[in-house]
């Protein structure tokens, strides 16, 4: 994707502010970022759960990309005669008051910046967490269109993740997707497991609950090696993520990460302040999603798998083997009379 068309992404998503079971900005802003694009259709569940899907030509849909609309935030309760705001998300109870609060009718957010790009490539704002995620499906299907792609794929906006994957749940309990779709999450995740910023995107192996889907993570990896996309691979096990609440419901999950600086806004000094991520992580995991999704609706031709690969060559080890074996046996049947 152009610099400058992802720049304007990030910059139109990440302004849009948003908090548990208040992502209706985020939700417009989504619809109206995707609403040029020819091939992409936009439905909504019982929840408030975007149910995205780009579609040209007959191609069977494989992968549903997920990202999560909502960020730790303040937000005022129910009837609350006092409008006594209550915190929604995982902070620490000690730094709440460490940063004062920008107020958006019924629900607050860190008075910080909404979005930054510093020369030396950092995505800086209030909320990367998963508002990168969302600008990488909405980019994806940008690129499919612009691409004249054929294929299928879906782009999930859930609700309220940050407070147990409400959202999510409500997907899986319902799965409006065809058979075979899986799912991958799209996430920012604190640094474990030796990936670190600015070295590529994460496939991930799991979290701190689950192991994925094998095949699915194969698949992203053999697309990554297809064409060069540098990725880590890595157990980022600080957390859980939406792949492992959709796995709990019998959905084949996979997921991948940019690595996250200052999680959920905590500063390794103990302070609030704005969550970063690398520009060039961004860049190449939408590339790595939307190489995925093409080599995908090809049918992968004219390309063999890792796993395929690797089981030719231990099909030709043991055959080469056979004589080996054959004479070994020979031999101690002649040992033992």
């Amino acid at each position: 994707m152009h610099h400058q068309k992802l720049v304007s992404l990030l910059r139109r998503v990440m302004e849009t502010p948003t908090a548990p079971f208040h992502e209706y900005h985020m939700a417009a802003t989504i619809r109206e970022l995707l609403a040029p694009l020819t091939h992409v259709t936009i439905t909504e569940d019982a929840f408030g759960n975007l149910i995205a899907c780009y579609r040209r030509g007959r191609k069977r849909p494989r992968l549903a990309f997920a990202a999560h609309l909502d960020h730790p935030g303040w937000v005022k309760k129910p009837g609350d005669a006092a409008d006594t705001p209550e915190f929604l998300g995982g902070v620490p109870a000690d730094r709440l008051e460490k940063c004062p609060v920008k107020w958006f009718g019924e629900f607050g957010m860190w008075d910080l910046p909404a979005f930054e790009l510093t020369k030396d490539g950092l995505i800086r704002s209030r909320a990367c967490d998963d508002l990168i995620g969302c600008v990488e499906i909405v980019a994806l299907f940008h690129e499919l269109e612009r691409l004249n792609a054929e294929a299928t794929c879906y782009g999930l906006f859930t609700r309220a993740e940050e407070v147990g994957f409400v959202g999510a749940v409500h997907l899986a309990k319902t799965w409006p997707l065809p058979d075979g779709v899986r799912f991958v999450s799209l996430e920012t995740s604190a640094p474990r497991g030796g990936a670190e910023l600015g070295k590529g995107p994460v496939i991930r192996v799991g979290d701190r609950m689950s192991v994925f889907d094998d095949e699915i993570t194969a698949e992203l990896l053999d697309a990554a090696a297809a064409e060069k996309i540098t990725v880590q691979r890595a157990l980022l096990d600080g957390g859980s993520c939406e792949a492992t609440a959709m796995q709990l419901y019998g959905i084949r999950s996979a997921a991948m990460s940019v690595i996250l600086g200052n999680y959920h806004n905590c500063t390794p000094e103990g302070g609030l302040d704005v969550e970063y991520v690398s520009l060039a992580d961004v860049k190449g995991l939408i590339k790595l999603i939307t190489t995925t999704v093409i080599q995908m609706a090809s049918g992968g031709k004219g390309k063999t798998s890792a796993k395929a690969a690797m089981k030719r060559r231990l099909e030709e080890r043991v055959r080469a083997h056979r004589v080996h074996d054959r004479a070994a046996k020979a031999a101690w049947k002649r040992s033992i009379g």
